[in-house]
């Protein structure tokens, strides 16, 4: 393969390849958005690099361009490394995050290389591919308003939202039509300048669809803005209450740590707006983000980054606006992979000939420089290999288990997708749920076939069922190891234990420890109140539930369900007039239309009306061996 052809090939990613990343996706992985183009930019670098490295071994040159990407990009690589190294509990994930150290270090040497292979008239042909890519996504968000592509795709349920694109998110669509704006206006003044009425008419049907994307986007989108979107003063919040620890104001919180932030770090009055509930994987804007995640040193880099960008010299009016824009949708508008995307090819259009340098190698030189990219190109292919397929295995158990109710399928799925990716701590949790749906089904099972009054497991179940639930606790110890920061890991360890009260022994010790250590991770959230104030309900403890309830209410007073419990325990505790009080707090709350209004009328009446009832004696029992924790 001559040299010539290694640039065609390298030009022809970069042309026809990278700007349909952009909109692109994978369906067979579970985050297909964001995770499925982290691992087709991660592809396509290794694929760019090793074409590079052959074009190397052939011209004995290093050919490679200095502009503002391989600036902004690197300092940004250069601080996630750090952020990494000193802080990241679990480095693979921090990694593999979207916004992590191997996107950044991927848009720095596509910055580095992919100019080299271009052509002055190719960064027209790269405006092009741009406005062709929202003009495409833009003729999709039409077509969605009228339920075209549900029709033609009847058996895909997403389709059938009208909010639905592909790039994941209302927000990331309108970075695109806003980005490929001022380019198509570039290209529409060109094409008139030189007379070339096809592409005049190209460009202004271009402009239209993007203009007509932005108007339906947001019409659609404006009204749920308020539950979906982090505001910037909460976002600030955030970020200010992680810099209160010397370590992760210099350096962050970790990459892929933005949760613990934020669930450590919101405020109380969060739980009087829309989003109380919500869990958020990044700020409210990459500025804020990358302050969080890589402290003051990664808020340094992108502003940096942003002083090069306005810095460089850019001929084309239209191009430095699209510059402008993107900089001010970093600095104040949600992070966006795509935004990001875009920001690359952005740098490759003001990269000019003027960047491009070569150097000369010796023979010694060659050799070496190429067993050291050719291993880095193997060692990084086979990682992204494993990581790639233990997404699709871990998706393919999803749907075995959620879709297809097959159990037995997603068990084996699942133990695949953590041979290949053994410290991605969501695989090991979802894992651990579902031993323990599985050992519920086999005692479920056995209660349906039973006719006895104590019901007995066969010597089979027993076994099963105890390795199951063994299991299951396992699993969730293990993803709080691998993920000791997150709330979700520590109250799905607390939920194994609480379905396991009664099986296992010390279970209801070990649940509260959980619920306890989550509490800490998020000490404003009134659920977790709930969740532990019902261990404590169903070991009969109603005094340290009445407490839990009764925190509950007094983070979210508007809490519905937090006095519906808290009513409950009062009943238990025998205060009926107490609980009367918390009915009522709980009806002030609910629409009066609704069934739980009447429910909960009918149990004020009952309060009002005392009645004799006999104790509930159990009349079946299950028995099986009773477990061990494992420590």
């Amino acid at each position: 393969m001559s040299s010539s052809w290694c640039t065609k090939i390298i030009r022809f990613i970069t042309l026809f390849i990278l700007p349909f990343v952009c909109i692109s996706f994978l369906p067979f992985v579970e985050d297909a958005y964001d995770t499925g183009r982290f691992i087709m930019l991660t592809g396509v670098t290794i694929i760019i690099c090793a074409f590079w490295t052959i074009k190397l071994i052939q011209t004995k040159s290093l050919v490679v361009s200095y502009n503002a990407g391989v600036v902004g990009f690197g300092l940004l690589t250069l601080t996630s490394l750090c952020s990494v190294i000193l802080v990241s509990v679990n480095k693979i994930e921090a990694l593999v995050h979207p916004l992590g150290m191997i996107t950044w270090i991927s848009l720095t040497l596509i910055s580095l290389i992919a100019p080299t292979s271009l052509e002055k008239k190719d960064r027209i042909k790269l405006m092009w591919m741009i406005v062709g890519v929202s003009s495409l996504l833009g003729l999709l968000v039409i077509y969605q308003q009228f339920s075209i592509t549900a029709m033609l795709f009847p058996t895909i349920s997403y389709l059938a939202n009208p909010l639905w694109n592909p790039t994941g998110s209302p927000i990331s669509a309108c970075y695109v039509f806003a980005l490929s704006l001022p380019l198509g206006i570039y290209l529409l003044k060109e094409s008139n300048k030189n007379h070339e009425d096809r592409n005049s008419a190209f460009s202004l049907i271009a402009i239209l669809i993007a203009v007509s994307g932005i108007a339906i986007t947001l019409w659609r989108y404006i009204p749920l803005i308020k539950t979906a979107l982090l505001p910037l003063p909460v976002g600030w919040g955030i970020l200010l209450e992680s810099w209160k620890r010397p370590m992760s104001a210099i350096v962050g919180v970790g990459t892929d740590q933005f949760t613990f932030a934020y669930t450590v770090g919101k405020q109380l009055s969060i739980n009087t707006t829309t989003i109380w509930n919500s869990a958020f994987n990044t700020n409210a804007s990459l500025l804020l983000h990358q302050a969080t995640v890589n402290g003051f040193l990664g808020m340094c880099a992108l502003l940096l980054f942003a002083i090069v960008l306005v810095r460089s010299k850019i001929s084309t009016m239209e191009l430095r606006i699209a510059l402008f824009l993107a900089i001010i949708f970093l600095f104040l508008f949600p992070p966006s992979f795509p935004l990001i995307l875009l920001l690359g090819l952005f740098c490759i259009l003001v990269s000019s000939e003027h960047t491009t340098h070569v150097y000369r190698l010796t023979s010694l030189g060659v050799v070496f420089g190429s067993i050291v990219c050719l291993a880095v190109i193997m060692v990084s292919s086979y990682c992204l290999y494993r990581y790639t397929k233990g997404e699709q295995l871990f998706y393919q158990g999803i749907v075995a288990k959620n879709e297809e109710n097959n159990g037995t399928k997603a068990y084996n799925l699942m133990i695949l997708a953590m041979r290949q990716s053994p410290f991605i701590s969501r695989f090991h949790a979802t894992f651990g749920q579902l031993n323990l749906m599985l050992g519920d089904a086999i005692i479920t099972n056995a209660k349906q076939n039973q006719t006895t009054e104590i019901l007995t497991l066969s010597t089979e179940d027993q076994q099963l069922v105890t390795t199951l639930l063994s299991q299951a606790i396992r699993e969730g110890k293990t993803a709080t190891t691998l993920d000791p920061t997150s709330v979700y890991m520590w109250s799905n360890l607390a939920s194994i234990y609480q379905n396991l009260i009664g099986i296992a022994s010390d279970a209801p010790s070990w649940a509260i420890a959980a619920y306890q250590k989550a509490i800490t991770l998020d000490p404003v959230n009134p659920v977790l109140r709930l969740d532990l104030g019902g261990v404590y309900v169903g070991i009969k403890d109603y005094n340290s539930a009445l407490q839990q309830f009764t925190t509950a209410v007094t983070l979210k007073p508007n809490y519905a369900n937090g006095y519906y419990n808290l009513a409950n325990v009062l009943k238990l505790k025998g205060n009926s007039k107490e609980a009367k009080a918390a009915l009522q707090n709980v009806l002030d709350l609910l629409p009066s239309t609704s069934s739980e209004y009447q429910k909960v009328t009918e149990e004020i009446k009952a309060l009002d009306t005392p009645t004799l009832t006999n104790p509930v004696v159990p009349t079946e029992q299950v028995v099986i061996p009773e477990l061990t924790i494992p420590q």
